[in-house]
């Protein structure tokens, strides 16, 4: 736990107060107002054209620095000078009073990092995903099934962009599936900014990872073929993991193979069929949709916040003067939106080539599960469009409110 923090007066609305001896001007409140949808942020495009280097109070109350072009936005995330690990352990700034998972792959600098990566890259490789497309397809069919078989209308979180990556990321570490209400809880507590009280946090974190020393207890009595026995061997008989890593690690890989792609799976349904010209495009074109998903993935402003990081030596960025130990937070959300890179950016474009979006990160902590996401998510729409070629919205979208991200709870259809 962090020690309680003494946080300077703020206003609402983004206003920064006057710097003073006992308050040094604490910039503008983040994050900014929640907005149901995934269109583009306003704020953010208003900083990328006037104030690309920005200094934002966060919810604990610290200070740092809000980078929204793309440009720059790819320098912290790739740049060694940008440090995790000061941002997630010792007395660094902080996104929020409660400190999750400091020992984890997230939290890491490399060399640490790129020890913890190497256990897991040879399972997350494009090749490795391409196996398991047919595996994929035949999972979303049976849930697709199960989905027709309920009725109309029918609401696809629950349904199918739920159990969806649910049962791929369980199935990958050797985990069972048959938990995912209260694994969806979790997740969102891990996310939370304002959706929850610390203490709750706390409390899920806490959880979580006693669910998942379980687990490891048993699987080291019924070790399998799966990622969660091969981590179990890297702790137990190579010594390359500790035991607060291998829970990490294993809290990670399951709230982001689950999580961060249920979302986004049911955020891009969202999109397409916010205009029916959408989904008719990929219906028609069902070739194209590698090409859409790109475009879906850059277009949807998921990231209301993203990881910090700490300057490790003072530096400039955007025309700004950064000092060693300020927090940076490079937003790809805003990145994926910038005029300079993107032409008409707030279109979203299903034909769009080339697009060089930051929808997966960028750099060290580039997602390792990027290439099996996308196969899913391919693998989704391929089958949702042709099992339910007129689905269509049965009532409006219910958003999850308060947390990192931005996306559907509900999703109701019909067709």
């Amino acid at each position: 736990m962090s020690l309680p923090r003494t946080r300077p007066p703020v206003v609402a609305g983004g206003d920064p107060l006057p710097e003073t001896p006992t308050h040094p001007a604490p910039g503008r409140v983040f994050p900014f107002p929640h907005r149901d949808g995934l269109d583009p942020i306003p704020e953010f495009a208003a900083l990328r054209r006037d104030a690309p280097c920005v200094r934002i109070r966060l919810p604990s109350g610290d200070r740092a620095w809000l980078v929204t072009r793309y440009a720059d936005v790819r320098l912290v995330l790739g740049d060694p000078r940008f440090s995790r690990t000061r941002a997630t352990r010792g007395s660094g700034p902080r996104m929020a009073d409660v400190p999750t998972l400091a020992d984890s792959i997230l939290a890491a600098d490399p060399p640490e990092h790129t020890r913890l990566r190497k256990l897991v890259a040879a399972a997350f490789t494009a090749r490795r995903a391409e196996a398991m497309r047919h595996d994929i397809a035949r999972l979303v069919d049976g849930l697709l099934d199960t989905v027709s078989a309920h009725g109309r209308p029918a609401d696809l979180v629950p349904l199918f962009t739920r159990p969806l990556p649910l049962a791929v990321i369980c199935d990958l570490l050797g985990t069972p599936r048959h938990h995912g209400d209260r694994l969806d809880a979790w997740c969102d507590a891990l996310r939370s900014l304002t959706a929850i009280p610390d203490a709750a946090v706390t409390l899920a974190v806490a959880e979580m990872t006693g669910y998942m020393a379980d687990l490891i207890a048993d699987k080291r009595r019924h070790p399998a073929d799966d990622m969660l026995s091969v981590l179990i061997s890297a702790r137990d008989d190579e010594d390359r993991l500790t035991e607060d890593e291998l829970i990490s690690f294993c809290v990670v890989l399951l709230a982001g193979g689950y999580g961060t792609t249920s979302d986004r799976l049911s955020g891009m349904i969202h999109l397409l069929l916010a205009a029916p010209e959408r989904y008719r495009h990929i219906l028609d074109r069902p070739e194209t949709i590698p090409t859409a998903t790109e475009e879906l993935l850059r277009y949807a402003q998921t990231n209301v916040q993203a990881n910090l990081r700490v300057a490790t030596e003072p530096l400039t960025l955007a025309g700004v003067e950064i000092a060693e130990g300020d927090a940076v937070m490079a937003i790809n959300s805003s990145a994926n939106h910038d005029e300079s890179v993107f032409d008409a950016p707030e279109i979203l474009d299903l034909t769009r080539t080339p697009n060089p979006h930051l929808g997966f990160g960028h750099g060290v902590h580039h997602c390792v599960g990027a290439q099996l996401a996308r196969v899913q998510l391919q693998e989704a729409l391929t089958a949702l469009t042709r099992r339910f070629p007129t689905l269509r919205p049965a009532a409006p979208v219910t958003w999850k409110f308060g947390l990192k991200t931005r996306a559907p709870r509900t999703l109701p259809v019909s067709w």
